[in-house]
């Protein structure tokens, strides 16, 4: 015979998950009546468009590791107090590090991840530049 805490923790259990299906459920009734009032107005204003032509936007999973604008802040910030150019990693560490939480592992993380693309979108509107460093690998500085 089964344990009695047992099963009772596995039934409370399920009736949590239960609980969370019939709810997805219902705002997912809710969501697909707001699509199609959407689709009726769409409609309504151009008759001739294709529906079939608007992709599905994706939401961004989890909590945000920068407020608006931080992440560049931080970027031109480590840059403008460098004394030299510095590589990707500095950079994140940098950023890593006014921000209070551990330096970027080898592998990679997501915030070393924004912060390069912080870089290059930066480098792409001319408020850094680019460079090789001594040892090589690509370096930032000011414009």
């Amino acid at each position: 015979m089964a344990e009695p805490h047992v099963v009772s923790a596995l039934v409370a259990k399920r009736g949590e998950l239960a609980g969370e299906i019939q709810r997805y459920r219902r705002e997912l009734r809710r969501l697909d009546e707001q699509l199609g009032h959407l689709d009726a107005a769409i409609r309504l204003f151009a008759p001739d468009y294709d529906l079939g032509t608007v992709r599905p936007r994706q939401r961004r999973a989890g909590p945000r590791r920068f407020a608006q604008g931080e992440c560049q802040r931080l970027v031109l910030e480590t840059l403008r107090e460098a004394p030299e150019p510095l590589s990707d990693r500095q950079v994140a560490a940098a950023v890593a590090a006014s921000k209070g939480v551990p330096a970027p592992s080898p592998a990679g993380t997501g915030l070393e991840k924004t912060t390069l693309a912080t870089l290059r979108r930066l480098a792409k509107k001319g408020a850094i530049r680019t460079l090789v460093l001594p040892d090589g690998c690509r370096g930032w500085a000011r414009a």
